[in-house]
């Protein structure tokens, strides 16, 4: 269902390094890095998700990620490093935006508008709350995700998404990540790839592998665009709350939210994610 990776490949790939470039107009900076490999040939969306965070952030020191919009307009080459290139589109006293562009041999394989900002007092303050009947984390099995080398847990654990069983296009999902620094950028970068993997297999969870097989067979899935929302500071090594639903399915496309939450209640992050999918 998921593409297995290491985590220390993950981590390698958000190791930014400066090309130098001379004359980089109208890029602020300009990024090479390698992809974290898997068993698909094509870079891995989740992945460019958890370095155009990084990215912003590395050229505009002193802001936070707000948001990050992601289009996967075709897919990169897994086995080639890959050119990342940041340009500001503006900068201001509270908020920065810039555009990241990833390619090869000048061929741009994805691109990212990203929103950074200072953390400034509240004016209203709300959000969508948590339900007190969801279950806790030492309430829920380990679901073993392989995009996601950390500890991953649901109600029910792996029969959750048993092909042979059917349930409801939603799924909750704890997740947290020990192995690594407790930095908010790290935490940022992780989450951001941690949530990319759920829009399939979330979109399939109400069709038992009887109804696949009568409506052509194993379905493939790609991820198209996904937007990220961060809300409140956060840190990968305590318990997150994923709270998935795909709210829709059709014509070949799949649209999905996600709700992320820590354990105290608190609303971190909300991510809508748009995807094809296809009869293979």
């Amino acid at each position: 269902m998921w593409p297995g990776i290491d985590l220390a490949d993950l981590i390698a790939a958000l190791q930014l390094t400066d090309t130098g470039a001379a004359d980089p107009a109208p890029y602020a900076a300009r990024f090479r890095a390698r992809n974290v490999p898997s068993r698909l040939p094509t870079t891995l969306g989740s992945q460019v998700l958890a370095q155009a965070v990084v990215a912003a952030e590395r050229v505009v020191p002193g802001m936070a990620v707000q948001s990050i919009q992601g289009v996967f307009p075709r897919g990169g080459v897994a086995a080639d490093p890959v050119g990342i290139d940041v340009e500001i589109v503006q900068s201001g006293r509270a908020l920065a935006t810039v555009g990241v562009t990833f390619q090869q041999e000048g061929r741009e394989h994805c691109r990212a508008l990203v929103m950074l900002s200072r953390d400034e007092p509240d004016f209203l303050r709300h959000q969508r709350p948590l339900p007190d009947d969801v279950p806790r984390p030492d309430a829920c099995a380990d679901l073993p995700v392989a995009l996601m080398p950390w500890e991953v847990r649901t109600f029910g654990g792996e029969d959750a998404l048993a092909p042979d069983l059917a349930g409801p296009p939603a799924l909750d999902v704890w997740m947290r990540c020990k192995d690594v620094d407790d930095s908010p950028t790290l935490s940022r970068a992780l989450l951001a790839h941690g949530t990319e993997g759920f829009l399939g297999p979330v979109a399939l969870r109400p069709y038992p592998a009887e109804d696949i097989a009568a409506r052509g067979g194993k379905g493939t899935s790609v991820m198209l665009s996904q937007t990220v929302t961060f809300h409140e500071p956060f840190s990968i090594h305590e318990w997150l709350l994923l709270r998935c639903e795909s709210v829709y399915a059709g014509r070949s496309r799949m649209h999905g939210r996600i709700h992320v939450y820590a354990e105290d209640g608190r609303l971190v992050a909300s991510v809508s994610a748009d995807g094809l999918m296809r009869v293979a």
